[in-house]
């Protein structure tokens, strides 16, 4: 047998084009699902804390309302530059602040307004957005600013879980 009249067969180690086209669109959607995720990071460390507090606090109060079958209530004291929980509307006479669970606003940023829907907007005093044990809430929007007028708005809704977070000043 003659060498000459043998077939040489290349071992050509290359990716074919349907192979590149699945690695490329792979890559895509977990680019797609993760750069929402990379959004939070733009946040300075006091924007995220105060959010988290927010969204944690919102979220914690319409739970215990069910569960505990009680008005649950959140604070805003505008003056002052904070936020607590409590159980129940504070009364006039008896200032009840529980210090352990009372969130101060960072240096930098503070309380502008809290507005109901078809109410005045509270610029002064003490704001209280209730929690009632049915599962729902007021709706309600907190309002923060920024030393640089960098301003946020907290949309609380009645009946969703979460805030949402709108990076400009809204109104009703």
């Amino acid at each position: 047998m003659n060498n000459s009249h043998k077939i040489k067969y290349c071992n050509n180690s290359a990716f074919t084009l349907i192979e590149l086209i699945v690695v490329i669109s792979m890559i895509s959607i977990l680019l797609a699902f993760s750069i929402p995720r990379l959004d939070i990071s733009f946040f300075s460390d006091n924007e995220r804390k105060i959010s988290s507090w927010i969204l944690l606090n919102v979220k914690a109060l319409k739970e215990k309302a069910v569960k505990e079958q009680s008005l649950q209530v959140l604070n805003i004291d505008l003056d002052n530059n904070k936020m607590w929980p409590s159980s129940g509307p504070v009364t006039e006479g008896t200032e009840e602040t529980p210090k352990e669970n009372e969130y101060q606003i960072p240096s930098g940023y503070h309380l502008m307004d809290v507005e109901f829907v078809n109410e005045d907007k509270i610029t002064k005093g003490t704001a209280e957005i209730q929690f009632y044990k049915k599962g729902y809430s007021d709706k309600a929007m907190i309002h923060i600013e920024h030393d640089d007028n960098i301003q946020y708005s907290y949309l609380i809704e009645p009946f969703l879980p979460h805030v949402k977070i709108i990076e400009k000043y809204i109104e009703f």
